[in-house]
Parts: C-alpha cells; sequence; structure tokens
C-alpha cells in the first residue's frame, strides 16, 4: 500500500467522521482492519491504487487514485460495508452527518456537536463565523489538502449563523 501522502490531487476521497477522538487502541484496530481491506479491494477483478489515513484521530479517509482503475459501485459498497463493520466492532458511529466537525475556540481541539448543540452557541454567540470546520463532502485528495477546514462563514453551516459576513 503506498503512502497517503504520495497519492495525487485528483485522488477520490470518502471522509468518516468519529463523534469523539478514537483511543490509541482504536486508531489500531482501524489501522490494522483497514491495511488488510485496502491490499484486497479490488473493483471489477482489478485492484485498486487505494489507501487510508486517519486523521487528527478524528477522521478515516480512504483514498483511490482513479487513473490506473475506477472505483466501481460495488467497490465502493465493499468499503461503505468495511467501515461499518469497523464501527460496530468498536461501537462508533461514522455515518452520522448530522454532526458538524469543528476546532475548538484556540484551533487546537478538533471538536464535534449536533446540529442543535451548533445552534445553541450560535445563539449564544458561542461559535464564531470564521471558526474552522471540517468540510466532508468534499470529492478528492486536492480539495482535502486545500480546502477541508474552511471558515464556518463559507461552509454549509452559514445558513444557521446569524450574520454570515462571507
Amino acid at each position: 500500500m503506498r503512502a497517503f501522502e504520495t497519492f495525487p490531487d485528483s485522488s477520490r476521497v470518502w471522509i468518516y467522521a468519529a463523534p469523539r477522538p478514537l483511543t490509541q487502541e482504536e486508531y489500531e484496530f482501524i489501522c490494522a482492519r483497514l491495511e488488510n481491506f485496502i491490499d484486497d479491494w479490488a473493483a471489477h477483478g482489478s485492484k485498486l491504487a487505494a489507501t487510508f489515513s486517519v486523521l487528527h484521530r478524528r477522521f478515516i479517509v480512504v483514498a483511490v487514485d482513479e487513473r490506473p482503475q475506477d472505483a466501481s459501485g460495488c467497490s465502493i459498497d465493499a468499503c461503505v460495508h468495511e467501515i461499518q463493520a469497523i464501527g460496530e466492532s468498536l461501537e462508533i458511529d461514522f455515518f452520522n452527518r448530522l454532526r458538524v466537525v469543528y476546532r475548538d475556540e484556540n484551533n487546537n481541539l478538533v471538536v464535534s456537536c449536533s446540529i442543535p448543540e451548533l445552534k445553541e452557541m450560535i445563539a449564544e454567540h458561542d461559535f464564531p463565523n470564521d471558526t474552522p470546520v471540517f468540510d466532508n463532502t468534499i470529492q478528492n485528495l486536492g480539495q482535502l489538502r486545500n480546502n477541508w477546514e474552511i471558515p464556518a462563514k463559507k461552509s454549509w453551516i452559514s445558513k444557521y449563523l446569524i450574520s454570515p459576513q462571507i
């Protein structure tokens, strides 16, 4: 498996966020499972040029360089099922899209909250417009490297901000 950092910006990515930081044991479990999965991952009988990384002890990022072979619907489903199985084993929901993942007020910790909690923080002026949030809807590594963390006012969260001031 090639190192995550060596994959081109055009590589397709899927991001799965944990609702809390992963423990060392969970991190090791995820890495072991995904290394085995990636080693055998194929589309239409052809091995995929794939890799993964666990970023900020919070995100599983799977990347595929589709220049040699596109990921197929079945191969993508296989990856989703693997992440679901990992989540079930660890009792972690990596598929809750109703959580916002952002950096704390000191830009040190990666934290998350629910949409209702976000709305409450905004109402109490505890969520500044420039709070860095993670856009887990990005499609490729170039976007991950350059536009994954963006100010809340430039993200989908802006619709909840009192005055987004874009």
